[in-house]
């Protein structure tokens, strides 16, 4: 068994303290990782809640921290402000808002996205494997098409193509995403028809109906609404209790997991 280093030992004797205090994972090394990882999950505790609720929270979090040796702070959107002032009640979710991952969970991480901003890009796998790693009835991630003016028009044309060939099969809305976040996507020159075998009429007539324009037109409105400068802007919220909280920038994913702690820990 590898010794753990002074820094580590100085961090396992806070955390025995402070249940739950962000992930500090990413400055250790491999094989203390390993060790930190498994006092951080054995140290959550959810009070006065279900044993069943607690027991899929801790397997969760559990799940996601160990991705945070993989997890690199990525340089945040100019003019960010400090302090998101944002008018969270205009934030609208229903039966028909895209969402990856359980329609019930307790948590949604509700996204304001550019397909022409590089900060979204670079960020569109963080929701994505944050998702997949927990527990499945706790987080989903739902999208929302926020164009920025100065990305017009080809924000909006490829946020059309995304819908339009999700319109034919619901899955390619997230292979979409998931490609585009890999750069495997230009949809500039991208041939939709070919790539997602769509059906090549039904296709180019949604590119030209009403209907893609007015999804299009709602998820604008409400990112003006809501106050959204800058892209990408996620939403946290607790289903359960109603609490929203504003996460702006494409950051890292400890601070995902350390807000979603302190919601379920407010709520107890």
């Amino acid at each position: 068994m590898n010794k753990l280093s002074t820094y580590q030992k100085s961090v396992i004797a806070l955390l025995t303290t402070i249940v739950g205090v962000g992930i500090t994972s990413t400055y250790l090394t491999t094989s203390e990782l390993k060790q930190t990882n498994i006092l951080l999950a054995s140290s959550i505790t959810i009070q006065n809640a279900t044993k069943t609720e607690s027991a899929g929270v801790n397997q969760s979090l559990s799940k996601i921290l160990s991705l945070s040796e993989n997890t690199e702070p990525v340089q945040q959107p100019e003019a960010q402000p400090e302090e998101p002032n944002l008018n969270l009640s205009q934030v609208q979710l229903d039966s028909n808002t895209l969402t990856y991952g359980n329609e019930n969970a307790r948590f949604s991480l509700v996204t304001y996205m550019d397909f022409q901003c590089p900060y979204c890009q670079r960020f569109a796998s963080t929701p994505k494997t944050l998702v997949d790693k927990a527990n499945g009835g706790l987080v989903n991630w739902k999208w929302k098409n926020s164009p920025l003016p100065f990305h017009e028009p080809n924000a909006t044309d490829y946020a059309v193509k995304m819908l339009c060939a999700g319109a034919q099969n619901t899955d390619n809305h997230w292979k979409i995403i998931s490609m585009w976040g890999n750069h495997e996507i230009d949809f500039a020159t991208a041939d939709m028809v070919g790539m997602f075998e769509l059906d090549p009429v039904a296709y180019n007539t949604c590119l030209k109906t009403d209907s893609v324009k007015l999804i299009l037109d709602k998820d604008k409105a409400e990112s003006r609404a809501l106050g959204v400068s800058g892209t990408p802007t996620t939403v946290i919220v607790d289903n359960k209790t109603g609490e929203k909280r504003v996460i702006e920038g494409a950051v890292p994913m400890d601070m995902f997991v350390n807000t979603i702690e302190a919601m379920m820990k407010k709520s107890q």
